[in-house]
């Protein structure tokens, strides 16, 4: 089992398992926010290790419910 940290580092970037204690839902639904843009948009650093930037993450936790990628985000 892994121990996870009391806080999340303001800087840098986390995976899955150093973000779930914080986000409050599960993996699948957390899936469905990211690509609805609803949550910050992981990074596929190779094909079994995805990241999220912490900046973001800590955007998104201020305000869970208004949270929208921004559009340089998306690719549009």
């Amino acid at each position: 089992m892994r121990k996870h940290a009391d806080t999340l580092p303001l800087v840098g970037l986390s995976r899955w398992h150093q973000i779930e204690p914080f986000v409050g839902v599960s993996r699948e639904t957390w899936r469905k926010r990211c690509l609805e843009g609803r949550a910050p948009q992981p990074i596929q650093l190779t094909l079994r290790c995805t990241v999220w930037r912490n900046e973001e993450l800590h955007l998104y936790l201020r305000n869970p419910l208004g949270y929208r990628v921004p559009k340089s985000d998306t690719g549009d």
